[in-house]
Parts: C-alpha cells; sequence; structure tokens
C-alpha cells in the first residue's frame, strides 16, 4: 500500500508539472499496484470466509479479536488503513487536477477550432465544460 501511496505521489507531480512521460509510467505502475491488491483482497476474503468469519470490516475485527498477537494485528490493521487514507485523499486531489486539465483542453481545442469561447465559470462561480449562453464567437465562418 505504501508503494501504491508513492505511485500516486508520483502521478501528482507528473500532473501538477505537465510531465506527460511521467503521468504515463505512473499510470502503469499503478495498474500494476492495482491488480496486486485486487488479489491480495481476493485472497483476504477467502481466507476469512474460511476461518468462518464474514468479508467486511466486521468479519475482519473478529478475526484479529481470535488471534493471540491480536493487539499486533490490531495495529498493523490501524497502520495499513491509515496509509489507505492517504491514498484515497491523493486519489481524490489527482482526480481534481486530471478534470481541470480536460476543461483546460477542452477550451484550448474549442479556441484552436474556432467555436465559442467557452467561459471558465458560471454565474454561480462553478467551472463549465462548455460554451453557454455568456459564451461568445471569437470568429465567424
Amino acid at each position: 500500500m505504501r508503494d501504491f501511496v508513492a505511485v500516486l505521489q508520483r502521478e501528482q507531480a507528473g500532473l501538477t508539472a505537465d510531465d506527460a512521460d511521467e503521468i504515463a509510467a505512473a499510470s502503469q505502475s499503478k495498474a500494476g499496484l492495482v491488480r496486486q491488491l485486487s488479489q491480495i483482497s481476493t485472497e483476504r476474503h477467502l481466507a476469512l470466509a474460511r476461518a468462518g468469519f464474514t468479508t467486511d470490516r466486521a468479519g475482519l475485527d473478529a478475526f484479529i479479536a481470535r488471534q493471540a498477537e491480536s493487539t499486533m494485528l490490531a495495529q498493523q490493521l490501524d497502520r495499513l488503513l491509515a496509509v489507505a487514507g492517504e491514498a484515497d485523499e491523493i486519489n481524490r486531489i489527482n482526480g481534481k487536477l486530471i478534470r481541470m486539465r480536460m476543461v483546460h483542453n477542452q477550451q484550448s481545442l474549442g479556441f484552436l477550432l474556432g467555436g465559442e469561447s467557452t467561459p471558465t465559470y458560471g454565474r454561480d462561480g462553478r467551472a463549465m465544460l462548455g460554451g453557454g449562453p455568456s459564451g461568445r464567437r471569437l470568429t465567424t465562418a
């Protein structure tokens, strides 16, 4: 999971620096790690089910409580969940960066193709993806 956080941080750096090579490399690494994490999750679910526990958080907590080293396992789970929370937050920010880049690219394409100008923000303060009623023509055909 720490490797996944590191890859998300690389992706974020690439998005911030507009470094297509870094974004591509991070995306490739991220895809491999997602497959690994998915496999680990599947194995955890199977192990819990075989031991007679549900595969949700309650089942995991019940499984941990029955182990001799339950305190250590609970602490490890807490650390894992903290790292997962960090990954979730970085991924959320990366999604915002990607959406911002998409809006910018759509606006640039619209301008280059001679379409209506695309206002960045509407009257309600929200980013706009397409020309709205306030859009103005930059050129005429």
